[in-house]
This record gives C-alpha cells, sequence and structure tokens, in this order.
C-alpha cells in the first residue's frame, strides 16, 4: 500500500534535503524501460520567505511570509507549533507530500507519462501558505514565438503595505554527476556549483501546464484524517502530528459560503454546506489567472467540535494562478532571444541584467529522458536542499540566508561562489520513503578528489603557459647570438674590426694631442652659444620641433623649417548651437515660440565662455526651461555661459530656468541639476545674463545680471 513519507525535522548542522515520492517511481521506471533514463539536469535557488503572521484584526500589511496556519487542515490540527521546525516539517509532509501521494496513487494516474505533478504540487503548496504571487510576463520578458501566457513573480516591493520578496531567484544547470561505490554502499554525487561571476536570474518565467493528471476542478480525496497509508497507531520517529492538512477538512460553522464568514475563503466553490471534505482542490475554473484575493479566515468559522484549540484568526493573499512550473527554455525570454551575446540561461545569469542575491534553499530537477523519441523527455522536480534549520523569532522564525555576491568592476567589490554536494543513496526497505538522502557526511575518494584533480590540472595549465612563454623568448635570444655568430664568419673578420676601432682611437688621440685643440673646441662652442643669446642662429644648428605640440585653443605651425609658428584661437565667445525640444535648430526665421506650456531650449557646452543667443516669439506660456550638454565638455571652475536674446522675450510672469548635468554625474538623474533659476522681475527688455560655475566637479553656480 501506497504511504506518505514520514519526514524529519530540519537538522541543525547541515542542510538537509527532502526527496518527493514521484521520483522513487520514476527511477523504478527507469530498470524496467531501456528507453527510458533520469539524469540529473537542473537547480533552483530559493529564497523562502520568513515565517510570520499577517494582522488578522487590520490586514493592514500584504507581505509574503510562510504562513502555516491558512490552511484549513492546519487550522483543525491544532495551528501552529511553539518551534518553527516542527510547524514546517509537519506542513511540507502532511500538506504538499499527501498531496502528491494521493495523485500518484489513484487509479485514474497516467503511469505512462514522463511528467510529474510534483512540481506543481510543491508551487501550489508555497501559494497555499501565501508565499507566492505571480503576474503575467510582459512583451520584453516573454519571446514572442511563446505559444499561450508566461508568468513572473511580484515585482519586488521592500516598503509600503503591499511589500512583496522574490522567492525564485536562480536557474542553474547540474554540470557533475558522480557515482561511488565504497564499503558495500553505492552513492549518487551531484555537484551543485554557482560560479563567482553570476548574479541572481534577471528574470525568471514560469508556465501553467495542465494535463490529464493535474487539472482545474480536481478534487483530491483523502482516505481518512491521517496521511495515507497512516493511521493512528502510527508514530511518528519525532512524535510529529501525521493529521492530514486538506484544503477542506471538517465541515465550517457559518451558515454561508461553505462555512466561511469571508466568502473569498470559499476558493474552491464549495456549495453550503459543502459536498466534499478530508480533500485537496485546484483552481476550480483556470490555472491562468493572476488574480490575487484577501482572505482572512475567522475564529468562529472553525468553533465547532472538535474545533482548533488556539486559533485566532488568519489572513493571507492567495494567488489564483496553478499549475506552475519554471520555464527552463532559454528560446522562450525575450531578453535572451533580443541579445546575440547570449545563448542560455547560465551566460544570462552572467549578463548586466544579473544582480546580487541571496538564498536558503534548493531545488533539484531530473531529466526524464525518452532515448526514442526526445520530444516525451520532461524535466521534473526531484526535491528541495534546505541549507540550515529554523531559527525562532518572537514573530515565527527564518532559514539562514547565503548572500551571493556578483563582481562589479566599477566599484571592484569581488564576487563569490557557493558549491553544494548532495550524496544520495537507494534503500529497499519496507515501509520508508523509499529514497535516504544524505547531505555532505561522506568523506568521498571521488568527487572532492575530481574537484581537487581539476584544481591541480589548472595549476598545471598555467606552468606549461608559463614554460611555454620563456621557451619562446629562449628561442629569440638563441636566434640572435646564432645571427651574430654567423656574420662572424672567421678570426680574421675579428682582427680586422679590432684594427678598425684602434685607428679611431689613434686619430682621436692626435686630434687633442695639444692643449691647444682643445680650448679652441671650447672657445668656438663658446661663441656659438653667445650668438644663439643674441638672437643669432648658425645655419649649422637644427631645431627639433617634434616637442612642440598644440594644445586647446592654441595652433603650431611646423611647414616653414627652422621656424615655429603659435596662434591663439580662443576667441572671445564660443557660440552655442541652440535646438528646440524637437532637435531643430532656433534662428531668426525659425524661432522658439515661448508660448507653450513649457518651452525648452537644448545647448552643448563649448570650451572657455560660451554664448547661447536666442530668437523667440509670442508670450511664454511657462518657464523657460535652458538644458545644458555638458557630456563632451565638462563645466570648469570659473569657466562663463552668457545667454542673451536677439529680440525682446516676452516672459510676462514666467521665469528662466538653466539645468545642466546631462549625463547624471551626480547621480540625480539627467539634467538633473538645477544651476539658476532667474526670475522675471530680474529680465529687462533684452537681458543679458552671465552663467559662472563657481566649483567644478560638485556643480556649484552664480549668475549676474549684466543688463
Amino acid at each position: 500500500m501506497a504511504t506518505t513519507p514520514l519526514i524529519r525535522t530540519p537538522q541543525a548542522d547541515g542542510g538537509t534535503f527532502y526527496t518527493f515520492s514521484s521520483s522513487a517511481k520514476d527511477l523504478s521506471r527507469t530498470l524496467n524501460n531501456d528507453d527510458l533514463k533520469l539524469v540529473f539536469s537542473k537547480f533552483v535557488l530559493l529564497n523562502l520567505p520568513d515565517f510570520d503572521k499577517l494582522d488578522f484584526t487590520t490586514f493592514s500589511n500584504y507581505q509574503n511570509y510562510m504562513q502555516f496556519d491558512t490552511i484549513d487542515g492546519a487550522i483543525w490540527s491544532g495551528g501552529l507549533k511553539a518551534d518553527p521546525n516542527v510547524s514546517f516539517t509537519e506542513s511540507l509532509q502532511n500538506y504538499a507530500l499527501n498531496l502528491e501521494e494521493l495523485i500518484i496513487s489513484d487509479v485514474a494516474y497516467d503511469n505512462t507519462t514522463n511528467l510529474t505533478v510534483t512540481e506543481r504540487v510543491f508551487f501550489k503548496w508555497l501559494k497555499e501558505c501565501g508565499a507566492l504571487r505571480f503576474r503575467e510576463a510582459s512583451v520584453l520578458e516573454k519571446a514572442g514565438s511563446v505559444t499561450g501566457p508566461r508568468f513572473c513573480e511580484e515585482d519586488e516591493v521592500t516598503t509600503g503595505t503591499r511589500q512583496y520578496r522574490r522567492v525564485v531567484r536562480y536557474i542553474g544547470d547540474i554540470d557533475i554527476v558522480n557515482n561511488v561505490d565504497k564499503a558495500g554502499e553505492a552513492y549518487t554525487e551531484l555537484y551543485i556549483n554557482v560560479p563567482t561571476e553570476v548574479g541572481r536570474t534577471p528574470t525568471i518565467l514560469f508556465d501553467s501546464v495542465s494535463d490529464t493528471n493535474y487539472q482545474p476542478s480536481l478534487k483530491i480525496q483523502g482516505t481518512s484524517e491521517y496521511i495515507m497509508g497512516r493511521n493512528s497507531a502510527t508514530i511518528h520517529p519525532q512524535g510529529l502530528d501525521i493529521l492530514a492538512w486538506y484544503d477542506y477538512d471538517q465541515p465550517l460553522s457559518a451558515p454561508f459560503n461553505a462555512g466561511y464568514t469571508d466568502p473569498s475563503a470559499n476558493w474552491m466553490d464549495e456549495p453550503t454546506p459543502p459536498t466534499t471534505v478530508d480533500a485537496y482542490f485546484t483552481e476550480p475554473t483556470t490555472f491562468t489567472s493572476v488574480l490575487n484575493a484577501n482572505i482572512r479566515k475567522y475564529p468562529n468559522d472553525y468553533g465547532g467540535a472538535p474545533g482548533p484549540v488556539g486559533f485566532s484568526g488568519s489572513a493571507y493573499v492567495r494567488s489564483e494562478l496553478d499549475g506552475i512550473s519554471v520555464d527552463f527554455n532559454p528560446d522562450d525570454y525575450q531578453q535572451i532571444v533580443s541579445n546575440a551575446s547570449i545563448a542560455t540561461i547560465p551566460q544570462f545569469n552572467g549578463s548586466d541584467l544579473a544582480e546580487s542575491f541571496e538564498f536558503n534553499a534548493v531545488l533539484v530537477y531530473y531529466d526524464m529522458v525518452d532515448v526514442s523519441d526526445s520530444s516525451k523527455t520532461t524535466t521534473n522536480l526531484y526535491g528541495i536542499l534546505l541549507l540550515d534549520n529554523i531559527t525562532p523569532t518572537t514573530d515565527g522564525g527564518y532559514i539562514q540566508r547565503y548572500p551571493k555576491y556578483k563582481p562589479n568592476p566599477t566599484t571592484g567589490q569581488n564576487g563569490n561562489s557557493y558549491g553544494f554536494k548532495i550524496n544520495l543513496r537507494f534503500d529497499a526497505s519496507p515501509g520508508s520513503a523509499g529514497i535516504d538522502t544524505i547531505i555532505n557526511d561522506y568523506n568521498t575518494f571521488s568527487m572532492s578528489l575530481f574537484s581537487d584533480a581539476s584544481a591541480q590540472l589548472q595549476a598545471s595549465s598555467q606552468i606549461f603557459q608559463r614554460q611555454q612563454l620563456e621557451i619562446a623568448d629562449m628561442e629569440i635570444r638563441l636566434g640572435a647570438v646564432e645571427n651574430t655568430l654567423n656574420s662572424v664568419s672567421t678570426s680574421a673578420f675579428l682582427q680586422s674590426q679590432i684594427n678598425s676601432l684602434q685607428t679611431q682611437v689613434d686619430n682621436a688621440s692626435l686630434a687633442f694631442a695639444s692643449s691647444t685643440t682643445l680650448l679652441d673646441l671650447i672657445a668656438k662652442n663658446a661663441d656659438e652659444i653667445q650668438a644663439l643669446a643674441n638672437g643669432e642662429v648658425s645655419t649649422t644648428l637644427q631645431y627639433n620641433t617634434s616637442v612642440v605640440r598644440q594644445g586647446t585653443g592654441i595652433s603650431v605651425n611646423t611647414n616653414t623649417p627652422n621656424q615655429i609658428h603659435i596662434s591663439n584661437n580662443v576667441q572671445a565667445y564660443n557660440l552655442m548651437v541652440p535646438l528646440n525640444n524637437s532637435d531643430i535648430q532656433i534662428t531668426a526665421t525659425n524661432p522658439l515660440n515661448l508660448n507653450v506650456v513649457a518651452p525648452q531650449v537644448f545647448a552643448a557646452l563649448g570650451t572657455y565662455t560660451n554664448m547661447l543667443r536666442l530668437d523667440t516669439i509670442n508670450q511664454a506660456g511657462g518657464d523657460l526651461d535652458i538644458y545644458i550638454d555638458d557630456t563632451d565638455i565638462q563645466w570648469r571652475t570659473g569657466q562663463t555661459m552668457r545667454l542673451t536674446f536677439n529680440n525682446v522675450p516676452l516672459m510676462g510672469s514666467r521665469n528662466i530656468r538653466i539645468y545642466t548635468d546631462s549625463p547624471s554625474r551626480l547621480n540625480n538623474g539627467s539634467y538633473g541639476k538645477l544651476a539658476a533659476t532667474i526670475p522675471n522681475g530680474d529680465l529687462s527688455n533684452k537681458p543679458i545674463i552671465d552663467l559662472i560655475c563657481t566649483e567644478q566637479g560638485i556643480l556649484t553656480f552664480v549668475y549676474d545680471i549684466v543688463k
């Protein structure tokens, strides 16, 4: 008889791995079918929310918490326990694992399909606890070639009343799988690697999957008040509760809405009185709704015998999306298909869109590979790894989060990486879960040795590369020696070279044989130096004009031999070209129309002193905004921009405002620096205004009204 596995609470030291029953059935199928192979393929990093409660009385906070008293079965079973580790384990065991076991044990279950219900059951459990909410993916997230809708989690909101923190953070590939046989025990080792260079997956798409085994309007009937295959005589190894946590457990007390005071709580559309108890329900009409329902469960609704103990009400936001599965196909992601440099999700994780994140749990997936028909290959959820146990708090608890930093070349922040090894061992003992999983407690000569060997190979490769460079350098030096030797054919050649050098030395000695020879040379040099001082240049003296370079505002002409012409190109004003908001130049024939809601002028800053002359028509309908583009030329301390008008600007009661910092160097956005506001009272008929930068870098300005 099929039974729901009994699981233990998360262990205090090291991680804890929980395996789902469907994977055991798939493993059995691979043993009896040569066309099927089970291959571990993917993993997903989760940031499970804190274990907390929304305020039932006000229902003013809509944050996604893990709440374990939002499910009817949990309420009837006594609600939350003092230890959050117990509440988590009972919720996972008595809801998710029991629901999966009931589905796959049903006589109507299609055992020939390669796609299990495990992943959809797992995400249903999270959303029934109020941990997950969704929205439909936009055209910037979902590729245009995708048929049917795709979904994303709600956007991150960390302030206000409707907060949401995303749960699914990263998609990765399982690259290394190893089999170990030691001391009579056989293990399968999985190595989960999160590289240094990656951040969170920028966009994670979800699909809603419906098939014969999991579809809308299902009622999964339980066998009793206990989880499947268990009864009152069953003793849990840790003394945990084994009463099933059903969506609708027992008839409720209210005279309407299937016994609920809040009509939204009857999301399964049970009649009044209800016709089905001790059952799980899928969404009654459609799987693809992204609507949320704000649900309250009142204590009086559960007032009948035996009645829960100490239940004071619960409130949560429930998503209507069902059949939830992670979309692992990179061709469904618009941000991947639209970028020629990205082809896979791992590359997507290393793109500029990826950011640092935190996680506290890992989902492990496997592929059911159909060798004869690749179209039947599916990806299924194998189990979940909790990286730590649950730390209790006054409000509930949390699972320790591990930060994953992505390297930042701008700030110099280093990245980090994570590696997790999971050892799986199969156990054929009757009455057990079927698969016993051991985490990091096996001193291997396999995976660890493989990792060490890979590191040594990398080090050896670096040594070989250095030796290759040294050998190449030695070859160059040896070639030079060979060339020298080849040019020196005989000793007679060497002797002739020595004789030539000796002759040159003797001639130099003769030139300076007498003291008068050296004194005459010094006197000649002194005469030539004095001539240079007098402005007389000898025809034998040559100038190296290449050392003279022109700069900003200075031109240098060296075309005439022995002459350098230096010119100053700086004029009184660098005339700026004014443009309107349509990027059309403002001229006398195309003046700026001031009679608009927000007249605007754009001009690029030049070097030195600038002048902006404007032609205008009509009376101003709003403040005149002038935007100075300092992208290419940055403001300098003391630099001035003069603003003048070719005609009388009819400003009326309006002002003139000047903005700059186009590239947002001050991090206030493009043109986020208001340099000056000139009130209309300071403006004459044809004003002349000087805007002066008093401190570069931080961009402080003053202005003078010249006229």
